[in-house]
């Protein structure tokens, strides 16, 4: 294993070893997540600038508001990152009432808020939200029974692309196509099909890609979610070329992992553990990526790996949420 992913795993598990001791009465399937928030950047946990964050959200969210749900500790160290977050709120929350315009309320309406104000400056905001609408419906006109409010996140994604509404909706077809029967949750692969639909590279390709990766881990008895957490496996599925390291390198992240207090059957779980363990192969290859662009097969721009990043992001969220759930 390269020295930098010792480092990374390393880290990760201190991060969340930070927001267990901290966050005692807050959500702790989020652990893990808020630890590979913190360690995408390569810093530890600042565990006062989240809880300063949680006040700002408190103070400018009311009791009901999806802010204040169950993925708020998420949220809020989403926000500590930014260097200014009480402003960073104030653009996100502009954000977040021009999404409910067009989209219900929801758990995932905050997150593309977010996305958006990281992203766009807010004059942008509402051609974002048309566009998201509009790929939005044309989603549900496609899926009408599969189409659900964790989708509205990926339309928010898609509209700030440069992918035209047209190409986004074929794209995503056709690897849906493509990967139907493969994957038991028609659910799940709609999340993945989302995804790979952000690159360009041949649908066929792309799809068997992260066909092989799936097929590959399970194998080596390693066997991945089928939820929406497919979707941090269509993530790596383009910013890989190569499937065989690919899958080492998440068993490898994985078995450091499990021999870590915490992650075994009674910590994070094995479908979680996996999830996360593919998430800090993806930020490994990802910085690889940005630092050596020439080398990128399916993805040819900084904005479209950020996206992509994104997208493994809301799917760590909807798998912590729905795990959360199941276990209340």
């Amino acid at each position: 294993m390269e020295k930098s992913m010792e480092q990374r795993i390393e880290l990760f598990i201190k991060n969340r070893d930070i927001m267990k001791s901290n966050f005692r009465w807050d959500n702790s399937t989020l652990y893990p997540l808020c630890a590979c928030l913190y360690t995408e950047q390569g810093i530890e946990i600042d565990v006062l600038k989240i809880k300063k964050c949680k006040v700002i959200i408190k103070n400018n969210a009311n009791l009901f508001s999806p802010f204040r749900g169950t993925i708020d500790l998420a949220l809020a160290t989403m926000l500590s990152l930014d260097k200014e977050p009480e402003n960073k709120f104030q653009k996100i929350l502009k954000a977040y009432e021009i999404l409910r315009q067009e989209f219900r309320s929801s758990q995932y309406l905050p997150l593309s808020a977010f996305v958006m104000a990281n992203m766009v400056e807010p004059l942008e905001y509402e051609v974002i939200v048309r566009k998201s609408e509009e790929i939005y419906q044309r989603m549900k006109n496609e899926h009408p029974f599969l189409t659900s409010a964790e989708d509205s996140s990926f339309a928010v994604m898609f509209a700030l692309s440069t992918l035209t509404v047209d190409k986004v909706v074929d794209e995503m077809e056709s690897c849906y196509q493509q990967l139907k029967g493969n994957f038991f949750s028609a659910n799940a692969v709609q999340s993945l099909s989302h995804t790979l639909a952000l690159g360009e590279e041949n649908t066929i390709e792309k799809c068997n890609r992260v066909i092989d990766i799936f097929n590959g881990l399970k194998e080596r008895r390693c066997k991945f979610g089928t939820g929406v957490e497919l979707a941090v496996l269509g993530v790596l599925a383009l910013i890989t070329d190569d499937v065989k390291q690919t899958i080492e390198d998440i068993i490898k992240v994985n078995e450091a992992l499990l021999n870590s207090k915490g992650f075994g059957a009674f910590g994070t779980g094995k479908t979680q553990r996996m999830m996360y363990s593919a998430i800090l192969v993806e930020q490994e290859y990802k910085k690889s990526c940005i630092d050596n662009l020439m080398n990128i097969t399916s993805i040819n721009s900084i904005t479209s790996i950020i996206i992509a990043q994104q997208v493994a992001i809301t799917a760590a969220i909807a798998a912590s949420a729905a795990a959360s759930s199941s276990s209340n």
